[in-house]
């Protein structure tokens, strides 16, 4: 029997080693699904539940696993602000693609949604709680072009539209102030351009 045992000894440590990772492996796998699971229900909790009663920051709403950007524009933007972008730029609202936007097109849809959904929110001050929505657009093109300098881009190009921006809101902006604020925010951000 010993000598059996030690001929066989080799393979069958091999084999319970072989079956331990395995079940080790399945483990990490199962804990790692899990893991990535908890992590998109938060963030899709974090992005529609704002408790605290401020704007949740302006994203297009592509759907974003379609590389082709192949739905209807209509389908993914709001009513209004789709209806005032294919107007600006003589689209058919009914059969434009998202695909077709250009960067311009966009931006004027980001410069309509502040001042919708941001018209009473100061141009400067910031919160320091860690909610999704904003209180002012310094905090949002601050979080938006991941910098602290949105207090002094907003200041430069106050003064160039000559507003006194400790006392303006948002809705105090033109659309085309609000897109060369955010263009200016951009441009001095170290946010990946291309």
């Amino acid at each position: 029997m010993n000598r059996a045992w030690k001929r066989y000894r080799i393979l069958l440590t091999a084999g319970a080693m072989a079956v331990c990772m395995a079940a080790g492996l399945g483990m990490g796998i199962q804990w790692s699904r899990d893991n990535a699971q908890k992590a998109v229900v938060e963030a899709a909790e974090k992005k529609f539940i704002n408790e605290t009663g401020n704007p949740a920051p302006y994203e297009p709403q592509g759907d974003l696993t379609n590389l082709y950007g192949e739905r209807l524009y209509k389908d993914v933007v709001d009513e209004d602000i789709g209806k005032e972008v294919c107007d600006k730029y003589k689209l058919d609202y009914d059969k434009v693609l998202e695909s077709d936007l250009t960067r311009e097109m966009r931006n004027y849809e980001e410069s309509l949604w502040l001042r919708k959904k941001m018209g009473d929110c100061p141009l400067l001050g910031r919160e320091l709680d860690t909610h999704d929505g904003f209180s002012s657009l310094e905090e949002y093109i601050s979080d938006i072009y991941a910098f602290g300098e949105g207090e002094e881009v907003i200041r430069t190009m106050c003064e160039e539209f000559e507003i006194d921006p400790d006392q303006a809101k948002v809705s105090d902006l033109t659309t085309e102030q609000l897109i060369e604020t955010g263009e200016k925010a951009y441009e001095t951000s170290d946010h990946p351009k291309g």
